[in-house]
């Protein structure tokens, strides 16, 4: 009977194979899992052999069973899936085995040969032990519910979830069989606290899943983690029923603003492949088939069979399904205004410091570098650089920023280097004072701050460019000789002060000073007037980051685009309302504008753009088109800004 087993399986696999061919080509794999590695002699386990993109199939050897027993099988399995537009196809082999022997067993991988040549499938280690298992109904095919599973064969009367009973209400059976759902790992948390949110597709039915929502996550700093692509399923039981689960998008939100904030649905287009079965009666009212005496051997007798060569036993029914998960509610608090030190900047999570100098002793004419990192586990993308007291005997500039983020982590962890390049103004020993950084920890629920050790510079006067001085050297400054003779006068020039030269020469220098007073009272104005002056260029700055934009645009660039478009948005709102990148937010834009009377139709289309642009950084593929009308519209927005905040 094993045999016989064997044989029809394996003609199975031939016959379809035969037929399939892989239009792109994917990863082709090879592997065998199975539902359990530690059963008792009274349990029964599923082993699967699946061939996932494999092309030109010509055989297929199973491994040797001699330490279990065949209760079940071999089931055969085969189909395809298309998720976010990548194609998967696969046919895989099911057994369902009982151990003879207590002990460990390592049964050997599956055997085929695809393209001509042999491969292999991994083994799996089965740990045996004593005790009896409670008693289970047959197992039905654990398989029909996964969309990247569309037909099933093997014995047994129960139909799979795929089979669209009589008198069965479609609409409930799709409401029961597949759904989305949001994970959060909490809904209460403090300002700048991650949070994961984790959306899956639940399903036991053989379906065609295209994300055509993605949340823009309004309120949040967001990061995605790298998920499988193609996506991989798991299974999770749901009120004591079997699903497969596709992680749909997994994302590190940190809030940046206190209050109740929401995350928006994602929405999910599903192609559900459903299987009538057509009355017996049906089918004898057929003609004689040509082949069915060939395929009247009992080798055949496999629903799969029926299923291949559109024998009238079945009929499908391809259903759209439209679903989209629930809204989240989370509850954001604000971090505690008590004990807030002073050297808090909105750091949440917790972290560690060092700081230090790349030298102690150096001459005026050289730069010193403090490097200040800070890492650890929280929100380190959001970190702000700590405030560094420098002394007046230094020239400090802006630092530069450097991240070293862990791939994938979750919670975030990484660090980010601050480093402050500083020019020594005068010689001496001067001392810069710790560097002080203080963090909120909300395990421990309240503030921390970590000090350097204050660091000693001792300076030394560099070269200096020095005026040359007269040279009084010996024969440099001798006396003419006199003369005893009677020297003849001539008057050959005019008096030098009766010259243009003279009044040419007298007048440069009151230019040049005059040159210089006017540097030093420009230099003057731009330094304590730097608000002033990018509220007056802000909207060159601005169209100056959308031809940027443009250039992107041109690139077929859409991430780089909508970032560099947002980026030209807020940078203009921030100059040109004066309000700090770090406490810009529409609800605070939203009332400077109406102190200004600059309602009505200008701020709704910047915020119609400002959302448009979240939106599009999370979405796949935005075409050409879509991406002109955004930047006609920043240009047009911007521009009637500027015109009503000068009237």
């Amino acid at each position: 009977m094993y045999r016989f087993c064997i044989r029809k399986c394996v003609y199975s696999i031939l016959f379809c194979l035969g037929f399939v061919v892989t239009a792109a080509a994917q990863e082709f794999r090879f592997t065998t899992t199975v539902s359990s590695n530690s059963v008792t002699m009274d349990e029964t386990f599923q082993i699967q052999f699946m061939l996932e993109n494999g092309q030109n199939v010509s055989s297929f050897t199973p491994p040797s069973f001699k330490d279990f027993e065949v209760v079940q099988g071999p089931s055969q399995m085969q189909g395809q899936s298309i998720f976010n537009g990548k194609r998967s196809e696969y046919v895989a082999l099911i057994y369902l085995l009982q151990p003879k022997h207590v002990g460990s067993f390592t049964i050997a991988g599956a055997q085929a040969r695809v393209n001509g040549n042999m491969v292999k499938s991994n083994p799996v280690l089965i740990e045996v032990r004593k005790g009896s298992a409670p008693s289970q109904a047959q197992p039905s095919n654990p398989y029909a519910g996964n969309p990247s599973h569309g037909r099933s064969s093997g014995g047994g009367d129960d139909l799979p979830e795929g089979v669209l009973k009589k008198g069965e209400d479609l609409n409930e059976k799709l409401r029961k069989n597949i759904f989305l759902k949001v994970d959060v790992d909490k809904t209460n948390l403090y300002e700048g606290e991650q949070l994961t949110a984790t959306y899956k597709l639940y399903t036991r039915l053989p379906t065609n899943s295209s994300v055509t929502k993605v949340p823009a996550f309004k309120g949040f700093s967001a990061k995605d983690i790298e998920l499988p692509n193609p996506p991989q399923a798991t299974e999770e039981r749901v009120n004591g029923v079997q699903y497969k689960v596709f992680t749909i998008r997994k994302t590190l939100l940190f809030p940046l603003q206190s209050g109740t904030l929401e995350l928006d649905p994602v929405e999910v287009d599903n192609q559900v492949r459903l299987i009538s079965i057509v009355n017996n009666k049906q089918r004898g009212s057929r003609g004689r088939d040509p082949f069915e005496d060939f395929f009247n051997d009992p080798a055949f007798r496999d629903p799969f069979f029926d299923d291949f060569f559109n024998r009238p036993e079945v009929t499908y029914q391809d259903v759209p399904y439209k679903i989209q998960s629930n809204p989240i509610s989370i509850h954001v608090k604000p971090v505690p205004v008590e004990g807030r030190p002073e050297s808090y900047n909105g750091a949440v999570g917790s972290f560690n410091m060092t700081a230090n100098v790349d030298k102690t002793k150096l001459t005026t004419d050289e730069a010193l570098t403090l490097k200040v990192s800070i890492s650890g586990r929280g929100n380190v993308n959001l970190l702000n650089s700590p405030k560094i007291d420098v002394p007046s005997g230094f020239e400090k500039f802006d630092p530069k920023v450097t991240d070293d983020i862990e791939k994938n982590s979750n919670p975030l962890q990484g660090s980010r280097t601050f480093e402050y390049v500083l020019m020594p103004k005068e010689a001496g020993d001067h001392t810069i004072p710790a560097v002080e950084f203080s963090y909120f920890d909300p395990v421990a629920n309240a503030y921390k701050t970590i000090k350097s050790e204050p660091f000693t510079i001792h300076i030394e006067q560099g070269k200096q460019t020095k005026q040359e001085k007269q040279d009084f050297s010996v024969g440099k400054n001798e006396l003419v000789k006199n003369e005893t003779g009677v020297l003849n006068w001539t008057r050959n020039h005019t008096w030098f002060i009766l010259s243009p030269w003279f009044y040419i020469l007298l007048l440069i220098p009151v230019l040049v000073l005059a040159g210089l007073f006017l540097y030093k009272r420009r230099k003057d104005y731009k330094t304590t007037n730097a608000a002033v002056l990018k509220h007056r260029y802000a909207n060159k700055v601005a169209l100056k980051r959308l031809e940027l934009a443009a250039r992107y645009l041109k690139e077929g660039k859409d991430k780089a685009f909508y970032e560099e478009t947002s980026r030209a948005v807020w940078g203009y709102l921030s100059s040109k309302l004066k309000i700090p990148m770090a406490d810009l937010s529409k609800q605070l834009v939203q009332d400077k504008l109406g102190q200004r009377s600059i309602n009505g139709s200008n701020t709704k289309d910047l915020f119609e753009l400002i959302d448009n642009c979240e939106v599009a950084l999370y979405a796949p593929g935005q075409d050409n088109r879509r991406m002109q009308g955004t930047y006609e519209q920043a240009v047009t927005i911007i521009s009637n800004l500027e015109e009503a905040l000068k009237n």
